[in-house]
């Protein structure tokens, strides 16, 4: 728990304010019986906020009119005390102090810091994330989160998806939607796969209706017929074996024409390979000299000289000529091997008998036609089955996540029932939560929308969420107070009393309440503030010098 907290910000009659001591329970900043303001009440709750990871504080009025400063603050876990120091210029880090709070070597960053307090409180579940959890009820002026009307919107702009889902996490149920999510994920790819591989042509793109398939189905067998009738009829004695033989032999005896035909033009590419390495492309002596025969005014000193450079550029293109033949030959080796296959191929199939070529083109043209419909028909079945599959998963999951919660409205209306009782002798509505789906929520107090029921209810649904779940503490400014009736201010400071989470509020104009709750007030009274150079700061900014 946070045990306690300073700055040399703090201030009270010009002198540095000693530490704020925390307790156990209920911790209160307590301002004027009369209600005075900007005296840092709200302020010193964001400061708290602040040591818990928050940043709200960081736009205060308190660093906007003192500057950048930095709190020291200190938690207590299984007897052990661990010292921090967090500045506002530099709030990503926080620094590791020693016992007199003299700054380490060690830091962490905010994310760091904020998984060590959510592991020393013991909040490691699945999907929760500390800072929303524990913002989400510490409900200071500043943060916008005070919105009486709908208190399940913990942090601002959050969705009803997103309130429902962190209060699923709170309550420690996000590992039991886990799998049924997972498995609604997985699915969902599968049909995102299976939509791509049609967009990219991997698979076909023909993919009808459910009245498309039928008709393909009554196609395929007027197809099959027609099939069944040209075997029967046009080529009498041969099975489906030998016009699927034949089909195959024909198609082997033409892969080896290509075959051939390759090997042909690679053999044509080295004759020339090998006339080139044989008679080269440049000149001789001999050649140069019955040159001179017939041109005696030619300079053949010039020509030896570009002779010289022909042999030097001839052993270059010796080398790239034999690299080529060597290349050419390796192709050609290959090509020989896929022949001499083929031709293994085309004796195992023995001998056929002749069948004519018009039989084949049609048998062919009925047996591709039935196949492409087919597999139109195996592509509209195989979409189907995945969007069942994935509505499947969905409804699994959605039924999942309301039970869940259902089981969490039950837990929540059943403690908000009871505190609401301890407020009133006499019973009243309670306030209560209503999960209509995963992202659907209403919340409200029956027959009573007024502005004291309506943050009642607030106050009391926070303290049934603390009570219920391992939040380990909450934050309740002054203003959520201001409505109530003493009935209600004394019931929820006693609710306040029974726990021993931390609890830390502001509270003023004390006198309103009874002397027993003013008692309670001022016992568990941690920082007391109030007019001329006892603010928070020591100073007030709104008076006019």
């Amino acid at each position: 728990m946070l045990i306690e907290m300073h700055s040399p910000a703090f201030k009270k009659e010009g002198q540095v304010r000693p530490p704020i001591k925390f307790t156990e329970g209920l911790n209160v900043v307590l301002g004027k019986k009369d209600g005075a303001m900007s005296i840092g009440k709200s302020t010193a709750l964001l400061a708290i906020d602040f040591v818990f990871g928050g940043d709200t504080y960081i736009k205060s009025d308190g660093v906007k009119h003192e500057g950048h400063h930095v709190i020291f603050f200190a938690f207590k876990f299984d007897g052990k005390i661990y010292r921090f120091a967090r500045g506002t210029s530099d709030s990503d880090t926080i620094y590791i102090c020693d016992e007199s709070y003299g700054y380490t070597d060690k830091t962490y960053t905010k994310a760091e810091y904020t998984d060590w307090l959510k592991d020393k409180y013991h909040l490691n579940f699945d999907g929760l994330s500390f800072r929303i959890a524990l913002s989400s009820f510490f409900r200071i002026y500043g943060k916008q989160n005070t919105n009486e009307l709908n208190p399940l919107q913990g942090i601002p702009g959050q969705n009803m998806d997103k309130s429902i889902s962190a209060i699923v996490a709170l309550f420690d149920r996000y590992k039991d939607i886990e799998e049924f999510k997972a498995n609604s994920t997985e699915h969902k790819k599968k049909l995102d796969a299976y939509k791509e591989a049609r967009r990219y042509n991997f698979i076909s793109d023909l993919v009808g209706g459910k009245k498309q398939y039928e008709q393909n189905l009554a196609k395929i067998r007027d197809l099959e017929l027609q099939l069944g009738t040209l075997m029967e009829e046009a080529e009498k004695g041969h099975s489906e074996e030998d016009i699927e033989r034949n089909k195959a032999k024909a198609a082997l005896t033409n892969q080896r024409l290509s075959l051939e035909e390759a090997i042909r033009a690679e053999e044509r590419r080295l004759r020339l390979v090998n006339m080139n390495l044989e008679y080269g492309l440049y000149p001789t002596e001999a050649d140069l000299a019955a040159l001179q025969e017939f041109f005696p005014e030619v300079n053949i000193r010039k020509l030896y000289e570009i002779e010289k450079y022909h042999q030097k550029l001839a052993k270059i293109l010796d080398t790239q000529f034999a690299d080529e033949k060597a290349a050419i030959e390796a192709r050609i080796a290959v090509l020989q091997q896929q022949h001499d296959a083929i031709n293994v191929q085309i004796r195992e199939l023995g001998f056929v008998g002749s069948i004519s070529r018009e039989f084949l083109d049609r048998h062919s043209e009925l047996k591709a036609e039935i196949s492409a419909l087919t597999t139109q028909n195996e592509a509209y079945l195989t979409l189907k089955g995945l969007q069942e599959a994935k509505a499947n998963a969905d409804e699994l999951l959605r039924r999942s996540i309301e039970d869940i919660l259902y089981e969490i409205q039950v837990t929540l209306n059943t403690k908000m029932e009871e505190f609401n009782d301890l407020l009133f002798t006499v019973k009243k509505e309670p306030p209560y939560v209503q999960f209509n789906a995963y992202n659907s929520y209403r919340f409200e107090t029956p027959d009573n929308t007024g502005t004291g029921s309506n943050y009642k209810g607030m106050l009391i649904y926070d303290l049934a969420v603390l009570y219920s779940t391992a939040l380990p503490a909450l934050a309740h400014d002054s203003l959520l107070f201001t409505n109530l009736s003493k009935d209600a201010v004394d019931g929820i400071v006693k609710i306040y009393m029974r726990t021993t989470k931390q609890i830390f509020i502001s509270y003023d104009k004390q006198e309103d309440c009874r002397p027993e709750t003013q008692q309670t007030l001022e016992n568990r009274c941690v920082l007391k503030l109030s007019n001329n150079n006892c603010e928070l700061y020591g100073r007030s900014w709104d008076t006019k010098e």
